[in-house]
C-alpha cells in the first residue's frame, strides 16, 4: 500500500515548512510528500525549497489557481505515482505523529470509505475544537462543524458524517477515480463539502475519526489567524459556491429547498459574520458572490466589482 500527502502553499513559507515536517515526522510517513506552490514569491519559494523535508516533491504553479485546483494537481501527481491513499493537509496545519496510521485504520475498518478525517483543534487554542465532523443537509445544503469551540478533551465520537474538512483528510484513490477530483472552478470554500456530497450520492461513505490528530491555525493565510470571521475574499466564495451548488441540483424540489437553505439559513449565519467584520467591502463581496452564483460565473473572484453590486451592498449596510 502506497501513501502520499498533498499540501498547497500560498505564502506563509514558515507555516508550510512546519506542515511538511509534521508529515515527515509521522510514525507512518507518506511515501510521497507533495507540495503545490500556488504562485508564491520567488523569495518564499526559495525559503520553502531550502527548508522542506528531503525528498519533498515541489510543484511550482506560478500563479494562484485556488485551493481546489492546486490540490487536484497534487492528487493527480499522487495518483499517477500509484498512491492508494492521499492525505490532504493545509499549509497552516500540523498533524500528530500517528495521524496517518489512525486515519488509515479507521478507513480500513469501515467498508466503502471515500474519505476520513480526525478531530482538529485551533493551533493557538489547542484545548478547543475547530472540527469534530461535518454536517451538511441533503435537503438544505448548508454545512456546519460539529463541536466548534467545544472542549478538545471530549470530541464527538467517530461516525459517518456529511462531509470531512479538507484541512486534514485521507482520501481513497479508488474513490477519487470513481467520483472525480475537486471542483477547480470553486477556487476556495465548499469544495470539500461538495466532493463529499458527490461521493455519498455515488454510494461512498465519509468518516470522521473522533481523535484529536491535527491542529489548524485557522485563517492564517487570510491574515486573520484563529478567526472565524470573513474577509472580502472569503465572503465572496462563501456567498457564491454553496449557492451555485444548490442551483445546479437536478431535481426541482431539492433544488428549491437547497437554494432556500443557503439563502436563508446559511445566509443568516454569514450575515452575522459580515456584521462582525464591520467592513462594507466584506458585505459587497458577499453580495457579489451571490450574484455571480446566479450568473454561473465561477473561478477566481473578479478583481473589479460592478457599481450596481457595490451600491446594493452599501445601501443595505
Amino acid at each position: 500500500m502506497k501513501f502520499a500527502s498533498v499540501t498547497v502553499s500560498w505564502g506563509l513559507p514558515d507555516e508550510t515548512v512546519k506542515a511538511l515536517r509534521s508529515l515527515a515526522a509521522m510514525t507512518v510517513p507518506p511515501d510521497l510528500i507533495i507540495c503545490v506552490d500556488n504562485g508564491s514569491s520567488a523569495e518564499d519559494v526559495s525559503h520553502l525549497r531550502a527548508n522542506m523535508p528531503e525528498g519533498t516533491v515541489l510543484i511550482e504553479v506560478g500563479e494562484n489557481l485556488g485551493f481546489d485546483a492546486a490540490n487536484n494537481l497534487g492528487m493527480e501527481y499522487a495518483l499517477s505515482h500509484n498512491a492508494d491513499w492521499i492525505l490532504l493537509l493545509n499549509n497552516d496545519a500540523t498533524v500528530q505523529r500517528d495521524c496517518l496510521s489512525r486515519c488509515l485504520a479507521e478507513a480500513l475498518a469501515t467498508p466503502d470509505v471515500a474519505i476520513v478525517g480526525p478531530a482538529v483543534t485551533f493551533t493557538d487554542q489547542p484545548d478547543l475544537l475547530w472540527f469534530g465532523g461535518g454536517k451538511v443537509s441533503d435537503w438544505f445544503a448548508y454545512p456546519r462543524h460539529r463541536g466548534l469551540r467545544q472542549p478538545a478533551a471530549l470530541p464527538p465520537p467517530s461516525s459517518d458524517v456529511g462531509y470531512v474538512a479538507g484541512c486534514c483528510a485521507l482520501l481513497s484513490a479508488e474513490a477519487l477515480r470513481s467520483v472525480g477530483l475537486f471542483r477547480g472552478d470553486f477556487f476556495l470554500v465548499y469544495g470539500d463539502a461538495e466532493w463529499c456530497q458527490r461521493a455519498r450520492a455515488a454510494g461512498w461513505r465519509c468518516r470522521y475519526l473522533g481523535e484529536v490528530l491535527c491542529q489548524h491555525a485557522v485563517s492564517a493565510s487570510a491574515g486573520q489567524r484563529g478567526s472565524l470571521g470573513l474577509t472580502a475574499n472569503s465572503a465572496y466564495y462563501e456567498g457564491r459556491n454553496p449557492l451555485r451548488f444548490a442551483l445546479e441540483t437536478p431535481q426541482t424540489l431539492r433544488r428549491l429547498t437547497r437554494v432556500t437553505g443557503i439563502l436563508v439559513v446559511y445566509g443568516a449565519f454569514n450575515a452575522w459574520r459580515v456584521i462582525q467584520s464591520r467592513q462594507r467591502s466584506v458585505a459587497a463581496a458577499y453580495v457579489q458572490g451571490l450574484a455571480d452564483a446566479f450568473r454561473g460565473r465561477m473561478g477566481k473572484r473578479p478583481t473589479l466589482r460592478s457599481r450596481a453590486t457595490l451600491a446594493l451592498a452599501e445601501s443595505s449596510w
